[in-house]
């Protein structure tokens, strides 16, 4: 099983590209929100300002299978080949923004954990958007594919997550990116900064 995910987790890395320079303190960065919420625009504007690794679940999983089914059995290889890729980046001292709905806590506890076996501390970030705008964004990803966009979640996709949120217990910063995210984008970085 080790093998495999050593595997898998080797073949996402590549997907990568150039990864960020390594820092003597790197932050792991827990995005949070449901499909069409803005998370990976976000994970880009903030790695623009503070260098880190995307790990955006989408598109591992397209590097990993080539066309995604999402089957139980696929999300079951995918998640812990990202944590081995996870904590392979922290041991290097690569900042990571975990791009993933991370709806649950149970989602959460093991990102926590290889943050904390890493020695690394953890920021955790809800990015939302009132439910009109993303059925809009969800919509037009329908129509017209965004090169940079791997999500294939729909507005189906979108309904049946929708309820499954659960506050973080840890502290935490929110984002609507339905407005300018630029100020809440500064304290973020500033935190980071710090």
């Amino acid at each position: 099983m080790n093998a495999i995910r050593n595997r898998d987790a080797d073949q996402m890395e590549a997907s990568l590209g150039r990864l960020p320079k390594p820092v003597e303190q790197p932050v792991l960065v827990v995005l949070i929100g449901v499909p069409g919420s803005g998370k990976s625009h976000f994970a880009r504007q903030l790695a623009k300002r503070y260098p880190a690794a995307i790990l955006d679940s989408d598109a591992l999983r397209v590097a990993l299978f080539g066309v995604p089914e999402h089957t139980e059995r696929e999300h079951g290889r995918l998640f812990p080949a990202i944590h081995v890729l996870l904590r392979r980046l922290l041991a290097r001292g690569v900042p990571v923004i975990m791009d993933a709905t991370n709806l649950k806590e149970a989602n959460r506890r093991p990102l926590y954990k290889l943050a904390e076996e890493a020695g690394t501390r953890v920021l955790v970030v809800r990015v939302t958007a009132p439910v009109r705008v993303i059925r809009e964004r969800l919509a037009a990803r329908a129509r017209e594919r965004h090169p940079l966009d791997r999500s294939t979640a729909d507005v189906e996709v979108f309904a049946k997550m929708r309820g499954d949120y659960e506050r973080p217990r840890r502290q935490y910063f929110v984002v609507d990116t339905s407005r300018d995210a630029a100020p809440a984008l500064d304290k973020i970085v500033a935190r980071l900064q710090s």
